[in-house]
């Protein structure tokens, strides 16, 4: 008997990834601020541009709020809580903050107002790594990155983080550490990361659908909303044969 072809709904998470390399910026549809922070080492600071999290510190100079490192946490609690605007670029000290010139802040205004950047984000006394500007309905976000290569960083970790919290929950592997389920293949995501320029969907198959092994699949895509035709872009996008593909075998912990 055929095996039935598998459905939108058969994958633990789809995320859309599209990179303009020469503005340093990448767009997702799929990936919450949780995720993004549990998957990058955060920065020290975050500098608010848009937002409605009640408990962050307010800074003189510039009139935005911000949120330090030890207090993220909470920030992700709130951002989980109901789907609101998220903005904030990074920055390593107050002190720096306070340096901004009056056209650096009227840049940072445009840049959570608009979610677009006059010059590239990338501000000497904020040492910033990141832009982030997520959009109002939650379901698409657009990063700014210093270091480009701090984009397969992200995405690596995400579907690791899948994959080590699918098969923790298994019982094959209750006791045994996490760590000894390897992190996606380095050489899987650059070749991955050639394709992002056109758009792709990276999509990883749920275990329980796939048995002795879980998938990670890239397929070329078109931009996807994730709004009210998420279920149709998806499985028409996954009817298609993967470009590129990560197989990792449950029985050996190893990915081939």
């Amino acid at each position: 008997m055929a095996k039935r072809p598998l459905r939108a709904e058969d994958y633990l998470q789809h995320l859309y990834v599209y990179v303009n390399e020469s503005e340093r910026f990448a767009l997702f549809s799929g990936l919450t601020f949780q995720q993004f922070a549990s998957a990058v080492r955060m920065p020290e600071n975050l500098l608010l541009l848009k937002h409605t999290f009640d408990d962050a510190s307010f800074n003189m100079h510039t009139r935005l709020e911000y949120v330090p490192k030890e207090d993220v946490g909470r920030l992700q609690k709130s951002a989980a809580a109901g789907k609101s605007e998220l903005c904030w670029i990074d920055f390593a000290s107050e002190r720096g903050v306070r340096q901004l010139s009056p056209g650096e802040q009227a840049e940072l205004l445009y840049l959570g107002h608009k979610k677009e950047a006059i010059r590239p984000p990338f501000y000497a006394v904020l040492q910033n790594e990141f832009v982030y500007l997520g959009s109002e309905d939650g379901q698409t976000v657009k990063i700014y990155f210093r270091t480009l290569s701090r984009i397969n960083e992200l995405i690596g970790a995400l579907f690791t983080q899948q994959i080590r919290k699918a098969e923790n929950g298994q019982s094959f592997f209750r006791r045994r550490p996490k760590d000894l389920i390897p992190e996606v293949p380095a050489d899987f995501l650059t070749e991955a990361g050639k394709e992002y320029r056109q758009g792709v969907l990276l999509s990883l198959t749920d275990p329980e659908k796939t048995k002795n092994i879980i998938e990670l699949q890239v397929r070329q895509a078109e931009e996807i909303s994730f709004l009210d035709e998420f279920n149709s872009e998806i499985s028409e996008i996954i009817s298609q044969p993967p470009l590129k593909r990560a197989v990792f075998d449950r029985r050996t912990k190893q990915w081939k």
